[in-house]
């Protein structure tokens, strides 16, 4: 005795779809947070770029001009950025050291050095992300 078997459809019930939206759903929210993240790296690192470029050309005005950034006028008194085309201006901060007493008589060692500090203006903080400080600080 041989039992013949009729295919019966089933009705359709959509669970597959809804696996596949659920999945597409979840590698969209994937893809969105790497990008997200990878912009954020991308701003991050230009930023620092930025920073290095101003942090190392105060560095050689420092080094070439030194105490005369004091003294001279303000057009030595800038940086050049890649992104803009203006120079844009910073500040020079300049101390005298102390004379040091030992007991009466006041020592004095040849001429005093003073001490420059090059900030970037508060102005600037959005540009620079923060006022940049190069220099002898206490």
């Amino acid at each position: 005795m041989s039992r013949s078997y009729r295919s019966v459809p089933k009705p359709q019930r959509g669970d597959i779809l809804i696996e596949a939206l659920f999945g597409i759903l979840l590698m969209s929210i994937i893809g969105l947070g790497i990008s997200y993240v990878a912009s954020r790296a991308a701003v991050s690192q230009r930023d620092m770029k930025l920073e290095n470029i101003v942090v190392s050309q105060m560095r050689s005005l420092l080094e070439q001009n030194g105490a005369l950034l004091c003294t001279t006028n303000a057009a030595l008194l800038v940086v050049s950025l890649p992104t803009q085309t203006a120079t844009q201006p910073i500040v020079a901060t300049c101390t005298t050291p102390l004379a040091v007493t030992v007991g009466t008589s006041v020592l004095t060692g040849g001429t005093p050095l003073s001490s420059v500090v090059l900030t970037t203006r508060t102005q600037d903080t959005s540009m620079f992300g923060g006022i940049i400080r190069v220099g002898d600080e206490p």
